[in-house]
């Protein structure tokens, strides 16, 4: 049974790698991810357990963020990025300015068209 979960675990996280490398440099809110991960059948709590464990192993970076709006209370706003093989520093300098990007734009977009009433 360990050597099924230790096999179902890794093929998550290579499932996670694919659907980010798969965009790039782009870092993606967690819910993009999850619909990019339904071709492999995997559902949140997978998802979240492999990103937990490749953010341990230092592939990922993953950056939750808070909006005030009562309308996002339960949402998912948590990024993530892939970490890209080189000096540590730059990697992570690099993906957090993907994440940092990809929540500017999100926000923007979302404080532009969202009225509250």
């Amino acid at each position: 049974m360990n050597e099924r979960v230790s096999s179902s675990s890794a093929s998550a996280k290579k499932s996670v790698i694919e659907v980010l490398a798969g965009h790039g440099k782009k870092a993606l809110f967690a819910t993009q991810l999850l619909a990019g991960l339904r071709r492999y059948n995997l559902d949140k709590d997978v998802m979240d357990q492999a990103l937990a464990e490749l953010e341990a192993d230092s592939v990922v970076v993953l950056r939750d963020h808070f909006c005030a709006d009562p309308h996002l209370a339960e949402v998912d706003l948590r990024v993530v990025a892939l970490l890209e093989r080189s000096p540590v520093e730059e990697a992570y300098a690099a993906a957090l300015r993907e994440i940092d990007l990809a929540w500017n734009q999100w926000l923007g977009e979302y404080l532009a068209n969202h009225k509250c009433g």
